[in-house]
């Protein structure tokens, strides 16, 4: 026959249950005791983006870039999403010297707080009705903004041929796919109950029918670093 366990040898197990209840009953005090007293329960309001001002100006105003002066800032509308559109020409002796004089950057910043990335490269393209090639990977890195890495491939259309560079420009960094917002959202969300903003960029550089875009590669680079550190200064801080 099994001996049954004695009332004494089950004392340890059951102080150890109500060591654990009073333990966790105390937490969960904690942290609903404040909410209640203030009124603000951390599951009545949903997590939001904290720089959707700065993304509405930066979508009104466009992006300062220093060394470029802007020469057009106007809303584009594809496919049921307004891009803005800035222009720039070299002004300095240093933008002087690139191989382009003038460029155009096409920004979306995140419209709403619900909003998320879906790949807005596509509706981009057809709008465009860009063929492209020579697709590859940019990486730039900057201790001021993070790591970007972004699609870099030649376009052309009808009349114009482009050096291409787009990516999501996120407070950590950058990155053409939504699934890098994505876990970064998630722990944005965790950590400090806030969504994480994004911009998609899409860096326009004009270059030579039917050239490579070896060439402009250099400056793509720069200008990728330059843009994503003044998102960074302007709208994401």
């Amino acid at each position: 026959m099994t001996p049954q366990p004695s009332s004494a040898s089950l004392l340890p197990s059951r102080w150890v249950n109500l060591v654990l209840v009073v333990v966790l009953t105390a937490l969960a005090g904690m942290a609903i005791v404040p909410a209640y007293l203030s009124g603000q329960w951390p599951w009545a309001n949903s997590p939001q983006v904290a720089q959707i001002d700065q993304l509405r100006a930066l979508q009104k105003e466009g992006l300062t870039l220093p060394g470029w002066q802007q020469t057009t800032v106007e809303p584009v509308p594809i496919n049921r999403q307004t891009w803005t559109l800035v222009e720039y020409r070299a002004d300095s002796p240093e933008a002087q010297s690139a191989p382009v004089q003038q460029f155009a950057v096409l920004l979306y910043p995140q419209p709403w707080h619900s909003n998320q990335p879906q790949l807005e490269w596509i509706d981009l393209a057809g709008a465009q009705k860009w063929r492209i090639e020579s697709r590859r990977r940019l990486k730039v890195t900057s201790p001021q903004t993070g790591p970007v890495e972004a699609r870099f491939f030649r376009a052309w259309g009808d009349r114009q041929s482009f050096a291409i560079v787009q990516w999501y420009a996120l407070p950590s960094g950058g990155h053409p796919s939504p699934s890098h917002w994505f876990w970064a959202n998630q722990w944005s969300q965790l950590t400090q109950h806030r969504l994480t903003p994004w911009v998609a960029v899409s860096l326009l550089l004009p270059m030579e029918p039917l050239g490579t875009i070896d060439a402009y590669q250099p400056l793509a680079e720069t200008l990728t670093g330059l843009i994503q550190q003044q998102i960074t200064a302007a709208t994401f801080k």
